[in-house]
């Protein structure tokens, strides 16, 4: 979905060697679930995956590339899930309901995901890349489900609007919800934030 943001790795052609990658990638995952930053090293990577240190480098050169990939993967996923919960939405569900029910599926999905992680991989992916143009088109994922669902909804309380307003809408909302977690501010997951949440959907969504 967003090419320039993407992390490289060179592709291997032997088939053993790409299980190896396959199964040091999937050990970053599992680690990174954990939510401690502190443990993205060479070391638990090689505990987690069962491969030599000497192996990791040779196959990965980067370790923290391993992290950072796996870390951008559940970001996609828990986006991706959201737009599954988005589409699932009843046709009679009003503005309200839906903003307080988004609120709390993404507050709830940022816990689960730990800021801490979400901090380290953009400190890290933009000091190595800068900011691609394409790097806030993640939140492109609920876009879709996003104007399905409104255009069903039978409870007229949802603006129609047109795919390039939902995709800005859509991304001011997702900053609203994610930016105060990654400033480490002391307003993220409050009450006041939900609040500021649920009203900013209501405003920009709803008629």
């Amino acid at each position: 979905m967003n090419p320039r943001s993407e992390i490289p790795f060179a592709e291997s052609k032997q088939e053993r060697s790409q299980k190896t990658l396959e199964d040091i990638f999937q050990a970053a995952e599992q680690i990174v679930a954990e939510a401690n930053p502190e443990q993205f090293t060479s070391r638990s990577l090689a505990q987690k995956s069962g491969y030599a240190l000497g192996t990791l480098v040779r196959r990965l050169g980067s370790i923290e590339n391993v992290f950072l990939r796996a870390a951008k993967n559940s970001r996609d996923k828990k986006f991706a899930e959201i737009a599954i919960s988005i589409a699932q939405f009843d046709i009679d569900t009003s503005i309200h309901d839906f903003a307080e029910k988004m609120a709390e599926r993404t507050f709830t999905g940022i816990q689960q995901n730990n800021p801490k992680v979400m901090r380290f991989f953009e400190s890290r992916y933009t000091k190595m890349k800068g900011l691609p143009s394409d790097y806030f088109t993640y939140m492109d994922f609920i876009v879709d489900p996003y104007l399905e669902a409104s255009h069903l909804n039978k409870t007229n309380t949802f603006r129609q609007l047109s795919r390039n307003e939902a995709t800005l809408l859509l991304r001011q909302i997702c900053l609203l919800i994610e930016r105060p977690f990654m400033e480490d501010s002391p307003i993220a997951g409050t009450e006041e934030h939900r609040k500021i949440v649920i009203d900013s959907i209501i405003r920009l969504l709803g008629k």
